[in-house]
């Protein structure tokens, strides 16, 4: 691991170059090779709010045992000095876990192999060097298990008004609100579930649910008796009580004893019977911003917690693909990004445009319509001829089996205490590093899943799914086949007002990620021609 704060030398990494040449003979000393270099160049290790790519790349894959993408083992880490690797203890913990998970817990700081793996309670090795100390950590496991103890394992039925899908209270009954499935509404959560789970949009489902109607021709009303909208739809649909499943305090409650997801005491759907489950249910959240939804979901309020920063839709479908083509005021190429923007005062008749907005340049503009238009088919035509026929797949996420023997590790440990085999002091921090192992690869398995569906959003491909793809899934299928679209000035001479000309866009393909997607049975076709 290489990493400097500040390059001098405007990015050209002389500095990380010089730490990896160092660590590369230093591990000769210790009968290890390096076979993979992780730096994180021009990025400080001091602050929280800073995310640290090649940091967290590394933990992962030191986890796991091997580098993701080439699969070569990784045994530990080695570093010029541990400044270099971390500052933070959350940053020495995430690394002293993947350490032990990975077994072989080799961390060699200079030419000295030091030991970050054992723990005898008192203190860390290195942690209080590099300017933190073990109250800082003792913080962070009373933390967690402040955290675990409000995690409430329950399975009665959640109070609360009736749920779609289920029945209403009954005293004379005795049934309980939201205990029992309603057989006239159940099969239509059902269908909106599956509808989401085959990649259909929520405008899409709303539209199909508010048109629906029963035997008797009535339509199908939410649970209040009104119009579905598109959040009520979410709502049902994220909503883990249809698999069996509770959120509490932002986690899903799972069993004490097995570590697997708690099931509730109502009737909710038979995976046999109704072909959705648990992992359905995984697969649809992983798309979803759970922060709009209710209480009970986790916000996702920084781009670290979501594996990424956030990034902004927007309401014009190229916006973030069109490039300004004018030579600007520094004799350059301008290539700002143009922005859309809505159409007002004496040229409003026209419509929303695009436009150049940078200081340094007098701009381009292009009516939003004729572009979005003319693009738009054009990029329909490019989809249809690649990845016509393709089909979705779904790699499986490495870190599975390892999951699973770490929540059957911590089921031991419990069932050993219970049964007397052991005392509660001796396992207590063992169990406190399971228990954060354990969040840490299931939060890995979340991200896993949102990049899969970002990786196959163009797998499938019909100009059907097309229409049911809202503007930001059309947008990210945009950016995975399209690098930019440059927008050249109107020639001198032709007004402003001439008829919309094509040929002053220049569009760009990206060319290695259509090869990737690429149907392995299609044979190699030539680009489209565009102008």
């Amino acid at each position: 691991m290489a990493r400097i704060s500040a390059d001098r030398l405007k990015g050209d990494g002389i500095g990380v170059g010089r730490q990896h040449k160092n660590n590369a003979r230093n591990a000769s000393l210790h009968n290890c090779a390096v076979v993979v270099h992780y730096e994180d160049n021009n990025i400080t290790a001091a602050k929280r709010e800073v995310i640290r790519p090649a940091f967290l790349q590394m933990v992962k894959d030191i986890t796991h045992g091997h580098e993701e993408e080439t699969g070569i083992p990784l045994k530990g880490c080695i570093t010029v000095e541990r400044e270099r690797v971390y500052r933070l203890p959350r940053d020495f913990i995430a690394l002293q876990d993947a350490l032990v998970l990975n077994g072989a817990g080799v961390f060699i700081e200079d030419k000295t192999p030091l030991n970050l793996v054992d723990d005898d309670g008192t203190i860390i090795a290195g942690l209080v060097t590099s300017g933190t100390g073990e109250a800082e950590v003792r913080k962070v496991r009373s933390r967690t298990r402040r955290n675990a103890k409000d995690r409430a394992e329950e399975g009665g039925v959640p109070g609360g008004p009736r749920r779609f899908g289920w029945l209403g209270s009954d005293k004379r009954q005795g049934r309980l609100g939201n205990e029992k499935r309603n057989p006239a509404e159940w099969p239509y959560l059902i269908q909106m579930i599956k509808k989401r789970a085959e990649g259909r949009s929520w405008r899409h489902i709303t539209g199909w649910i508010n048109r629906e109607k029963d035997e008797a021709g009535n339509p199908i009303l939410t649970a209040r008796g009104g119009k579905w909208s598109e959040q009520g739809v979410k709502a049902s649909v994220a909503n883990p009580a249809w698999w069996g499943g509770r959120v509490l305090d932002g986690e899903v409650v799972k069993d004490s004893d097995t570590g697997e997801p708690k099931l509730g005491k109502w009737e909710y759907a038979d995976s046999e019977v109704d072909q959705v489950d648990y992992e359905t249910w995984k697969q649809i959240m992983a798309g979803v911003k759970a922060n709009r939804l209710h209480r009970g979901m986790v916000k996702c309020q920084t781009g670290e917690e979501v594996g990424g920063e956030a990034t902004r839709v927007g309401k014009y479908l190229f916006s973030g693909s069109l490039r300004c083509g004018r030579i600007n005021d520094l004799d350059e190429v301008c290539y700002s990004k143009l922005n859309g923007n809505k159409g007002g005062g004496k040229n409003a008749k026209y419509g929303d445009y695009y436009r150049c907005g940078d200081a340094n340049c007098k701009g381009v503009g292009r009516r939003v319509a004729s572009v979005d238009k003319y693009l738009e088919e054009l990029v329909l035509a490019y989809l249809d001829k690649r990845f016509s026929g393709t089909r979705p797949r779904i790699t499986q996420w490495r870190g599975k089996g390892k999951l699973a023997e770490l929540i059957s590790q911590r089921k031991k440990i419990k069932d050993s205490v219970a049964n007397g085999e052991a005392d509660w002091d001796d396992v207590h921090d063992m169990l406190t590093r399971l228990n954060r192992n354990i969040k840490t690869l299931e939060a890995e398995e979340q991200e896993h899943l949102r990049a899969e569906s970002k990786r196959n959003i163009l797998r499938g491909w019909s100009r059907g799914k097309w229409e049911q793809m809202e503007l930001g899934e059309k947008k990210e299928a945009i950016s995975q086949v399209l690098t930019s679209v440059v927008v050249l000035p109107v020639p001198a001479g032709r007004s402003d007002k001439a008829p919309f000309d094509p040929t002053l866009l220049k569009v760009s393909w990206r060319k290695d990620k259509q090869a990737s997607l690429r149907n392995p049975d299609q044979e190699s076709q030539p680009e489209p021609d565009v102008a």
